[in-house]
Order: C-alpha cells, then structure tokens, then sequence
C-alpha cells in the first residue's frame, strides 16, 4: 500500500539579503495548480511554513520549540507562530554546523 506524499515545497529566499530578506514558498497541488507563500521580513510563519522554510520535519520544528531552541510566539486559543528572524537565525546555524547546535545559538 503506497500512501500519498506531497510534492516538495520549493523555497526561494528573496533577492537582497540581510535583515530585509523575505521567502516565498512554493507548493503544488493535487489539481496541478500551484500555491505560493510569500512571507515578508518582518512576517510570521506557523510550524509547518518553518518546516518547509528549514527543510525539516514538522515534528523537529515541535521539538525545538518544547525544548527552548527556536523561540516562538503563543497567543492564548491560537495556534504558535515563528518570526522569519528566528527562522533565518536557525537557518544560518544549520548551514554553518549541519544540525542545530545550542552553543551556537547564541543564548
């Protein structure tokens, strides 16, 4: 029994760099048409945005919020949200150490 796997989400930093730098994300759907993301600098992701935006699992992206390493918004009867800064911080951890390490996080 073969269970159905979405297609990768395809994620393209905005041009610029730096602080200002947004993403967009990019998915397609069972019908075949696409739908994009497009997460400004100052903007908030849910988990499963961060997932795809890190390349890693939703349930790693859960597991660092419990434990403390990704930092993450909670307002009460919604659903957690994660700043793009603290997405790009970690991103820039995992391509400088190939995993999230805590003695570069910074804290």
């Amino acid at each position: 029994m073969s269970y159905y796997q979405p297609p990768e989400a395809i994620v393209k930093w905005d041009r610029g760099g730096g602080a200002r730098q947004g993403v967009s994300i990019t998915r397609l759907l069972e019908d075949g048409k696409q739908y994009v993301w497009r997460i400004p600098f100052n903007g908030v992701v849910t988990q499963a945005m961060a997932a795809d935006v890190l390349g890693v699992s939703l349930m790693t992206i859960n597991n660092w919020v419990n434990s403390g390493a990704l930092m993450h918004i909670k307002l009460k009867g919604q659903p957690s949200v994660i700043s793009l800064g603290e997405i790009k911080r970690v991103r820039k951890v995992l391509l400088d150490h190939g995993r999230l390490r805590r003695d570069a996080l910074g804290r």
